[in-house]
């Protein structure tokens, strides 16, 4: 199985890769960090599955879902952004899956999982924001509870100014949490954040 990831965040790749190799572990994954790229990839290879964000480059939305569409390959969209015109967009393109906030693991992962029929059957798919917890405590890595936050929130693709805005805190603490958690663990913050996915998504 061949996927394509365009997106620009390096958590979120990171992410969906993790999620991608729990469910498919000889899927052949590839990336773009652009639009530009992305549709050269589809212009050039066949792909099974296409996952795109919907707003990784400004001003061109559902841009990828389109070039998928024009070679009959499915594609899951997601996005921080929810409302009726982006849902009959996405239904008008036949997507496999319109997913509103990747950080709720749980709808990528259905998506993911559930594609192939969910195409087969030109059923596009609105999977509604619903809220989720966790309820394992965080043995395998040391962080507190407002760096666990943390993690989730840059996972669900938010920078670390978001960061500071969402939790009301300035952006130097950010960095600082950040720097913490790292030098805690001793480890690279992509490790962790696989480390996180392994922990709270276990096969």
């Amino acid at each position: 199985m061949k996927i394509l990831i365009a997106e620009d965040q390096p958590p979120i790749i990171i992410t969906l890769e993790k999620i991608i190799k729990d469910i498919y572990p000889n899927a052949v994954v590839s990336t773009s960090l652009t639009t530009a790229k992305a549709i050269s990839y589809l212009k050039k290879k066949k792909f099974d599955l296409v996952i795109s964000d919907l707003d990784f480059e400004e001003g061109k939305r559902f841009t990828v879902a389109d070039e998928a569409k024009k070679n009959d390959t499915p594609c899951i969209i997601y996005s921080l952004y929810y409302n009726k015109t982006l849902t009959d967009k996405a239904k008008e393109l036949m997507v496999a899956g319109f997913v509103c906030k990747l950080g709720q693991l749980d709808h990528i992962i259905y998506a993911i999982q559930n594609f192939k029929d969910l195409d087969n059957y030109r059923c596009p798919v609105t999977l509604k924001k619903q809220k989720t917890t966790s309820s394992k405590p965080m043995k395998r890595l040391k962080i507190g509870d407002r760096e666990e936050e943390m993690l989730r929130l840059i996972i669900s693709g938010k920078t670390q100014k978001e960061i500071s805005e969402t939790m009301g805190i300035t952006i130097n603490t950010v960095r600082s949490n950040f720097r913490d958690i790292i030098k805690k663990n001793n480890s690279t913050l992509p490790q962790i954040i696989r480390n996180y996915l392994d922990w709270n998504n276990p096969k």
